[in-house]
Order: C-alpha cells, then structure tokens, then sequence
C-alpha cells in the first residue's frame, strides 16, 4: 500500500511538472516579432573619412562631418531608410547620400513574450554617395549586400514596447560605376520606444540609432569607414 501510495504522488509530480514545463514552453513559443508599421524622420551625425589603409594623399581625400537629415518606413521586420546631406570640401560644395534596407527574423533566446532575449538575424543591403573634388570615377560610389547576428531585449506591454538591440554586419560590397568589391563590416545598435495610441494616429515611436560602418576594397583608395548617429520620431498608422 505505501508503495502504491508513493507510485501515485511520483506520477501526480510528474504529470503537474510535465504540465507547468508545457505551458512555459507554450508562453515562450507565442513570442511574435512587431508588426509595428510606421513612418518616422529624425536626423544624424555623420562622420566619414579615410581609413588608415587608404593611400591617398589628404588633397584628394573624402573628409566631412556633418548632420544628415533622415526618414523611414518600418513595416513589421522590414526597415528602409534614407538620408541626404552636403557638406564643403576644399571651397567646394559637395553632396552624399545613404540608402539602407534590412529585413530581420527574431528568434527568442530567453524569457517570455512580455519581457525577452531575441537574437535577431539581419539580411541587409546598403548604398553610400560621397563626392569628392576630382573625377565622377573618383567619388566614393560603394553598394553592399551582406547578414548579420545580434542581441536584442524587448519589453512589450499594451501600452509600452521597448527594445534596445545591437549587431554586427558582414557585407559583399561593390563599386557603382566600376568592376571593384570588396568587404565591409558594420556595427550597429539602436534603442526603439513604441507608444500605441499615443497622441496621434495608431501611436508614436522614438528611437535612437548608432552605425560603424568600414569598407575594405580591393582598390584602396575607396578604403573608408563612417559613423553615424542620432535620433528620430515616428508615426505609428
């Protein structure tokens, strides 16, 4: 009889255990990425310049630091972004612009669907523009396609969903105008706050981005890297 006795509070455990591990499991399957849709225009600081691999002489080299204006669509895992600024170069007035694109897949490492570790996975292409005082074969004309990794915490309730993420790029990049490629390595990093139905339409959104962006080219001249940094705010609709 006690046998018995023990038999059944073993199985009792077992089947209570068995049922609390599942609906963990289940809480933890039900995590969904954002399918957040908005609009948003913010500015950065970017600051572009010669590598120290590059060999050109400073005369001729694409320097500038500058504050870029910068809008946006965000719908769900797909983001696109574009920024257009010009800047003086040796008494000259010049033009760059930025084109980016990334779509994300998150997978959940740890936690449950209202506070959690994701690891998100990038596909993500770019184009960059500098001008500099020379030739049109001579600006910095560079498109790249590339993945990448990251880590990324998110708090989600109905009324709040933060996020604050950071990953590292790798690129296959080519000349726009030219046979030349090679490699880039971006590093980047943002911080995202999105207030449904906050203020106006669906809600608003604030964020802030950070971007080290390096290119290593078979034809050194165009060995350059960027940062770039600052804040935006979005419409939610």
């Amino acid at each position: 009889m006690c046998r018995i006795r023990w038999c059944s509070l073993v199985v009792l455990f077992l089947l209570s255990s068995g049922s609390s591990l599942h609906s963990q499991y289940n809480e933890r399957e039900s995590y969904e990425q954002s399918e957040a849709r908005y609009v948003y225009a913010g500015f950065v600081q970017r600051d572009f310049a010669p590598r120290s691999s590059n060999p050109i002489p400073d005369s001729v080299a694409i320097t500038f630091n500058r504050l870029m204006p910068v809008i946006g669509l965000r719908q769900g895992p797909v983001d696109v972004m574009f920024g257009y600024t010009t800047y003086t170069l040796r008494g000259q007035n010049r033009s760059t612009i930025f084109f980016g694109a990334s779509i994300f897949q998150e997978f959940i490492l740890s936690g449950r669907r209202s506070s959690s570790l994701v690891m998100p996975i990038t596909l993500s292409a770019d184009f960059t523009k500098a001008e500099g005082v020379g030739v049109e074969r001579e600006n910095f004309n560079i498109a790249s396609v590339g993945v990448g990794a990251g880590l990324k915490y998110r708090y989600n309730s109905e009324s709040l969903d933060f996020s604050i993420q950071v990953g590292e790029i790798v690129h296959y990049s080519f000349e726009g105008l030219s046979t030349g490629n090679g490699f880039s390595a971006a590093t980047v990093a943002d911080a995202l706050v999105l207030l449904p139905g906050a203020l106006v339409f669906d809600g608003v959104v604030l964020g802030y981005r950070f971007r080290l962006q390096t290119w290593g080219m078979n034809r050194e001249q165009f060995n350059y890297r960027s940062v770039t940094h600052g804040p935006f705010l979005g419409v939610m609709f």
